[in-house]
């Protein structure tokens, strides 16, 4: 799963959309969306837009199982 999949995902589950998300960073929901479009994204672009989603990014080694039932999501 790709980091803006993940994150859609998690907006998803929250019922939380574009607008909602900008109001609450305090951005502009064009600048989030743009955000959400990149393929590549900077941990600290990403951290603001979990932060706000009370998500937080964890590293963890390569061979760790994680489960959907725990709201995990794996980023590749």
């Amino acid at each position: 799963m790709k980091t803006n999949e993940a994150v859609r995902s998690i907006m998803k589950s929250k019922d939380i959309g574009t607008n909602t998300l900008a109001a609450k960073m305090g951005k502009s929901p064009r600048l989030v969306s743009d955000r959400l479009s990149q393929e590549n994204i900077s941990i600290a672009k990403l951290t603001e837009i979990l932060r706000v989603m009370d998500y937080k990014i964890v590293l963890v080694p390569r061979d760790t199982k994680l489960s959907a039932k725990d709201e995990c999501y794996t980023v590749e």
